[in-house]
């Protein structure tokens, strides 16, 4: 099934999406053609900006700000169990008291799991199966006014170059065709969006080429001779980002 097929099926299904982002760059993770589609049909969005532990308030604040134009936004850290209270606020807010259905969408590796696992709780119910809707598809009752269905919607990324994989974790750094090249774009985008965590890393003053040698040579990623293996400290650069270590 083809994603039109796939956006528009949840949003027919849902009173409410919840679509999760990386709050590390949420731009880079909203799906655009789902939101309009939300919009566009009348139902209510809400973002949920995963992984909020990894970034500082005042970054988070400047996101939230930017998002809050096109809906709800709240910070959540679905491995640390953070933020799921406020979300359930916003749930509120946006059923204004009705029995509502929520769907739970979002690229790969973005925590939609996690998150939906965070909101049932221990206490959820399943429910059978709602007519009009396809045979096998589960809702959880998660509230006496809150059904969650219990698949999380998987999006593509619409920004699919490789830069984009590797931060969003949609690929790993050995499977990517010039690991090097992109964890010096990942260096100066850290420099650039979270200077906080430049500064705390070591790199504020220093090229993203100096970050890298240097990394390589302290890491003892060495090539014949003692020179620095950049290839090899850029794909280590990579996996510490992507494992939420930097």
């Amino acid at each position: 099934m083809g994603f039109k097929n796939i956006v528009s099926r949840i949003v027919e299904k849902a009173d409410i999406v919840i679509e999760v982002l990386d709050a590390r760059f949420p731009e880079l993770t909203r799906n655009e053609e789902l939101e309009k589609k939300v919009n566009g049909r009348g139902k209510k969005l809400i973002f949920a900006l995963n992984k909020s532990d990894l970034v500082s308030r005042n970054y988070a604040k400047r996101k939230k700000k930017a998002l809050e134009k096109d809906g709800r936004a709240v910070f959540v850290s679905a491995s640390e169990k953070k933020g799921i209270i406020k979300l359930r606020e916003e749930i509120g807010k946006a059923s204004n008291g009705q029995e509502v259905k929520i769907a739970i969408v979002g690229v790969p590796n973005i925590g939609k799991s996690s998150l939906l696992n965070a909101l049932k709780g221990k206490q959820s119910a399943k429910v059978a199966p709602i007519a009009g809707y396809t045979k096998g598809e589960q809702w959880v009752r998660i509230s006496d006014k809150i059904m969650l269905l219990d698949s999380p919607g998987v999006l593509p990324i619409e920004k699919a170059d490789e830069f984009s994989s590797a931060l969003t974790c949609s690929k790993n750094p050995e499977q990517l065709s010039d690991a090097e090249g992109i964890a010096l774009q990942l260096i100066d985008f850290v420099k650039k969006e979270i200077p906080e965590k430049a500064e705390k890393a070591g790199w504020a003053e220093k090229s993203a080429e100096q970050v890298l040698e240097e990394t390589a040579k302290k890491k003892g990623k060495l090539l014949k001779g003692g020179k620095a293996n950049t290839s090899e400290a850029g794909k280590l650069i990579i996996r510490e980002w992507q494992r939420g270590k930097l």
